[in-house]
């Protein structure tokens, strides 16, 4: 199904309910462009939580992003723990794409695009090797200021849960459909309590309440 197709699906009221009721904080996120990457890898399909503390992990354990990236699939894992959701496929991702900054740049550093047009910039980090639509976006979105809403899989579970859309669809999909939607004066607030409403769904199973904000 495409994007266009989606609009009439989508119940405006619904999701900006969703919004309201859920509004959040903007998330406190790491100034280095590779680490605000990596935490995102990190909060894919997982509560910002689980995302933090696996990011924690993951710096602890290593000297720097540098070292990070030279580090096994297996030794990444066992840092953030085998039990972390998708804790292999998300690795593996990652250090595909920290090693393709890294042949690319000859060092694992992202800030030279703070000096390029956003859409240079918006191009490069989207064509990395391993990196996912979510993890590009957030990355964009919260470390240059670059229109998007983020949206993986278990943002898709909510909003369909929530019946602001009328079936499950490809989250780069969705994605396009609600930064259309979104001002981008309001993306980093629409992803709060994107992120918000999705750590309830994720913690508990429950679909998120409309109507009444939660404190």
């Amino acid at each position: 199904m495409t994007a266009t197709a989606m609009k009439s699906e989508l119940a405006i009221g619904k999701f900006n309910q969703l919004l309201k009721t859920h509004a959040a904080t903007p998330p406190k996120t790491p100034t280095d462009l590779v680490e605000l990457l990596v935490e995102s890898f990190m909060m894919a399909d997982a509560t910002d939580e689980q995302g933090r503390n696996a990011f924690d992990k993951l710096m602890r354990g290593s000297v720097d992003v540098n070292d990070l990236r030279a580090a096994l699939v297996k030794e990444q894992v066992g840092m953030i723990g085998v039990r972390y959701p998708l804790a292999w496929d998300r690795c593996a991702l990652m250090r595909r794409t920290l090693m393709d900054l890294y042949k690319r740049e000859h060092k694992v550093s992202l800030e030279r695009l703070r000096n390029v047009p956003k859409r240079e910039a918006k191009t490069y980090v989207e064509g990395l090797a391993g990196i996912t639509p979510f993890v590009a976006s957030r990355t964009l979105l919260l470390g240059l200021g670059i229109h998007g809403v983020p949206v993986d899989q278990a943002t898709v579970d909510v909003l369909v849960e929530a019946e602001v859309l009328g079936e499950a669809s490809d989250p780069v999909e969705v994605a396009a459909l609600l930064s259309r939607h979104v001002l981008a004066d309001d993306a980093v607030s629409a992803h709060a309590a994107l992120r918000k409403a999705t750590d309830r769904f994720l913690a508990s199973g429950r679909v998120p309440r409309l109507g009444k904000k939660k404190k």
